[in-house]
């Protein structure tokens, strides 16, 4: 009789030919089970697939996905193929997800802070970018598949057997509310473009605690009285595929959020440059399902960069962005305009100093090693509210305070804030006060 795998039965990977020892189940869904699974001292996650009249193609898909190179270190990885001729379906095996990582949705229940959302927010760009570059779309990003480890700022990518070529065998469509418009129409398969749109979606629910099509119009069209009902399904082809509508469109406010929608407290928090991104992804982006209607990795990442280099906080103690190109925003807590912090001009970037805030190498060198920190703000030792720049580096810094001598800043020293030139070695830059 066939079956499913059982735990202790041993099987065997098909390209490294090792010795699999299934454990213990850790999900199980309609398209199949995971379980823990062990290699010799090393613990992996099995997921093996029931049959299905589409097992041989996506057997193969996913055969081919284990002969590519991994694209980014977020993507849990199909790393071999396991079958066999008394078990049901196929498997692969993967790395095991550490339980460190935890859902999206958990994170923001947490209420974690803006600089944590924002380098999520990038770091999960820059997989999504990685992946895309090597020819390769995901096909169903959604809150799902997608998993964080709010400490360290990482992010892991799940159910990888979605993954494939453009305009290669398509297994899923994606999930619903999440799905570019020409998807939900049946119009298109899902490709790189389609991913695009389904990132903005996941970065505005992120970063505005709602859904940028779920406005006033979206909830009244949901009705259960007789006469008015719907179909849910008739629903989701009008809001999400023929008739969708920005809930913060500039030219048809018929879909604005509901008055108790945090989507009106977390909007006005952003500084314009990166609230138009989202503007771009949902109107021009609704109906251009091109790469130049939608919004490319690249954009998101320097709109991320620019976004953390903005970071501040007002005297009212809320962390707020305090972007130089609109120094009389009010703070969305108090209401009242803060006083300009101080900035650190650099070539091409501009990073508020406020406590907290870290330079890196990529700061200084533009080499995308945003873990590599050069120096970090801290509170001054002895003057409130003032701050220190500390050299977090190995090279020695060359400052020319105005109206002073020029001095060195050793590796570990500190530095008070205030108008200076500085000479990091790689890279020189102005500290200006108010702005």
């Amino acid at each position: 009789m066939i079956r499913l795998p059982t735990v202790g039965e041993t099987l065997v990977m098909t390209r490294a030919g090792s010795m699999l020892t299934v454990g213990r189940r850790l999900q199980e869904g309609g398209q199949g089970v995971v379980h823990e699974a062990f290699v010799g001292d090393g613990v992996f996650a099995l997921k093996w697939l029931r049959h299905s009249d589409r097992t041989a193609a996506l057997q193969n898909s996913i055969a081919a996905l284990v002969e590519r190179p991994r694209p980014h270190p977020a993507f849990v990885w199909p790393i071999d193929m396991v079958v066999s001729d008394e078990v049901e379906g196929f498997g692969y095996v993967m790395r095991l997800l550490e339980p460190r990582f935890v859902s999206f949705a958990r994170m923001l229940a947490d209420q974690p802070t803006f600089r944590s959302i924002v380098t999520v927010a990038r770091k999960l760009v820059d997989a999504f970018a990685a992946l895309h570059a090597s020819g390769l779309c995901y096909r169903d990003i959604s809150f799902n598949n997608l998993y964080v480890d709010p400490i360290r700022s990482e992010v892991a990518i799940i159910d990888n057997d979605n993954v494939g070529l453009d305009g290669g065998d398509v297994f899923v469509k994606g999930t619903n509310q999440f799905m570019a418009p020409e998807i939900v129409r049946d119009e298109a398969f899902p490709s790189t473009v389609t991913d695009l749109y389904s990132l903005a979606v996941f970065l505005f629910i992120l970063f505005m605690r709602g859904h940028p099509l779920e406005g006033m119009r979206t909830i009244s069209s949901y009705s259960w009285a007789a006469a008015d009902h719907v179909s849910e399904h008739k629903l989701l082809l009008r809001n999400y595929g023929f008739e969708p509508l920005f809930v913060f469109d500039p030219d048809d406010d018929a879909n604005r959020p509901s008055p108790e929608s945090p989507l009106l407290v977390y909007w006005p928090i952003f500084p314009r440059f990166f609230r138009d991104l989202f503007i771009r992804s949902f109107t021009d982006g609704l109906t251009d399902a091109s790469l130049s209607g939608r919004i490319t990795g690249s954009v998101w990442r320097r709109a991320l960069l620019r976004l953390a280099d903005c970071h501040a906080t007002c005297p009212c103690n809320a962390a707020i962005f305090f972007d130089p190109d609109e120094p009389d925003r009010p703070c969305w807590r108090c209401g009242r305009i803060p006083p300009a912090p101080p900035l650190l001009r650099l070539p091409g970037r501009t990073v508020v100093l406020a406590e907290g805030a870290v330079i890196t190498s990529d700061h200084l060198r533009r080499d995308r090693a945003y873990d590599e920190s050069v120096a970090v703000v801290e509170a001054h030792p002895s003057q409130p509210g003032a701050v220190v720049l500390r050299n977090l580096s190995s090279v020695t810094w060359t400052v020319e305070p105005v109206g002073e001598e020029a001095k060195s800043v050793l590796p570990s020293q500190r530095l008070g804030v205030r108008p200076m030139r500085i000479d990091f070695g790689s890279a020189e830059a102005q500290i200006a006060l108010g702005g």
